[in-house]
């Protein structure tokens, strides 16, 4: 009897020790991003160094318009910035798996993304361009049969190759040779520039700063698609986080924060809507 009874009470202890471990459990999950951020006063966001003028590295320093809009937000929401330097293959992956708080780095607003990210209202916008070599005699799409084509894997520009492409075949023509993936800008232009490939793709207000950091090396081709909206995103439990975030920018957008670094950064000024995010979006 004494052994069932030490049995049951070490049972009973068990369980309890459970139901504790639960409740602690669920109340951590319940803990939403922005309650996260607040309570430990340190935002961590993922950022792709490699999209000038939106982000990029100057001096072994991380500037851009996107750093400077980044460091309003945080400066407002009072807390402080850990900014990780990563490449855009898996840095998508990595805030739906909760390894940081935010992608505050350009990504393109596109249906099948807005039912899998929280996105922010957007930052910018931009065409796609296709760019060849300085000196190089193309002049549109007509100009591009048997060419080899570079893009950044899982970029909107990519998808919009494709599409160029696909259209191109449609109607006889041979289309491009190859499409290249790469997986960072840097490493595709440096292809460019190295003639292993023969056309490379970047958002539209890319083109300028890339033309002085680099005089001589790179011309416009044309663009191609609808054009995209750029914004950063957050897991589906960041809502809250980015309706905050969303607050800041709209402040920063009305009192013409955001126009005097667009004129800063890009030398134009943009007109971003408020509605944008498509239907079933997060």
């Amino acid at each position: 009897m004494k052994l069932k009874q030490k049995s049951l009470t070490a049972l009973a202890s068990g369980i309890l020790a459970c139901v504790a471990a639960l409740g602690i459990s669920s109340q951590a999950s319940a803990e939403s991003v922005l309650d996260s951020v607040m309570a430990n006063g340190k935002i961590t966001v993922a950022t792709e160094v490699a999209y000038p003028p939106m982000e990029f590295l100057k001096g072994g320093k991380v500037v851009g318009y996107g750093k400077d809009v980044l460091d309003l937000v945080v400066a407002n929401l009072d807390v402080k910035l850990n900014q990780l330097q990563l490449p855009w293959d898996g840095i998508l992956a990595g805030v739906l798996a909760k390894k940081y708080d935010m992608v505050a780095t350009s990504v393109a607003i596109k249906p099948d993304r807005v039912i899998k990210y929280a996105f922010t209202r957007p930052l910018a916008i931009a065409e796609t361009m296709l760019i060849q070599r300085h000196g190089d005699k193309m002049a549109s799409l007509n100009d591009v049969d048997g060419k080899i084509i570079g893009v950044e894997l899982g970029s909107s520009q990519a998808q919009e190759v494709e599409a160029a492409d696909a259209k191109l075949k449609a109607s006889g023509k041979k289309g491009f040779d190859k499409i290249s993936g790469f997986k960072s800008t840097d490493d595709m232009r440096l292809a460019l520039a190295n003639g292993q490939i023969d056309i490379g793709t970047i958002p539209s207000f890319s083109l300028a700063p890339i033309q002085k950091q680099r005089p001589n090396t790179f011309a416009k081709l044309t663009t191609i698609g609808s054009g995209a909206l750029f914004a950063w995103v957050l897991h589906p439990d960041g809502k809250e986080l980015r309706d905050q975030v969303n607050i800041i920018l709209a402040s920063l957008d009305k009192d013409g924060t955001l126009s005097k670094l667009q004129m800063k950064w890009f030398g134009f000024e943009m007109d971003l809507p408020e509605d944008y995010l498509p239907a079933g979006a997060l």
